[in-house]
């Protein structure tokens, strides 16, 4: 099954990655903890899989914002 990817502050979808274990083996490969790993690939009641990532316009903002580093998420 495909992994979704969108953006963890303004939800925009980004695509699609069709091989599920190739997004486990890049994550696998990160300095995350477990629990970043799990934050960082969630699944809906359906299985649907999502990859929270940050899109180029959030990372944009975040750059010029340092600060907003400290919310989950700083578009409301």
């Amino acid at each position: 099954m495909a992994v979704q990817m969108k953006c963890r502050h303004c939800q925009q979808s980004m695509g699609s990655i069709e091989d599920e274990h190739r997004v486990y083996d890049i994550i696998a490969q990160q300095p995350l903890s477990v629990e970043e790993q799990h934050d960082l690939m969630t699944e809906n009641e359906e299985g649907q899989k999502t990859l929270n990532v940050v899109c180029e316009h959030c990372e944009e903002i975040l750059t010029q914002n340092p600060n907003l580093f400290e919310n989950d998420t700083f578009i409301h």
